[in-house]
């Protein structure tokens, strides 16, 4: 297995006692107004074919898309609505993950996200979401 390291201006994302906790060590960085997130993949994130595991391309890409919304929207309370994903291609341990989102549109009370996970520019996931903005 070769392992990637941890890219430059990458830093440990802290969420103590919280669910990201569980699945991480996870990782994020902040260029301009702008987070981009990413993890390394180790066994802990692995099926029984040692490949990454839906699960964690899914979790993964919701809990930091939904930290996208979170901030652009003010740092209010939001929650995912709806969120469908396509696997496109495997990954492996030692395999740098990284997100790429953007917000497509932002009403009054809904925020809609595209985002993809990718290896480099291998894309291996992709993912629409709808996050509701609560107290509005």
């Amino acid at each position: 297995m070769t392992r990637t390291p941890i890219p430059d201006g990458y830093r440990l994302y802290k969420a103590p006692e919280l669910f990201p906790e569980k699945i991480g060590p996870l990782y994020f960085k902040k260029e301009d107004d702008q987070y981009q997130f990413g993890f390394l993949v180790d066994k802990s994130h692995t099926n029984f074919n040692g490949k990454l595991h839906g699960g964690m391309m899914m979790t993964f890409t919701d809990e930091m898309m939904g930290h996208q919304v979170f901030n652009a929207i003010g740092e209010k309370p939001c929650a995912t609505i709806s969120l469908n994903f396509d696997f496109i291609a495997a990954a492996e341990e030692g395999d740098w993950v990284t997100l790429r989102s953007t917000i497509t549109r932002q009403g009054i009370s809904v925020v809609f996200v595209r985002g993809e996970l990718v290896i480099g520019e291998k894309i291996i996931l992709t993912a629409d979401g709808i996050w509701k903005i609560f107290g509005r």
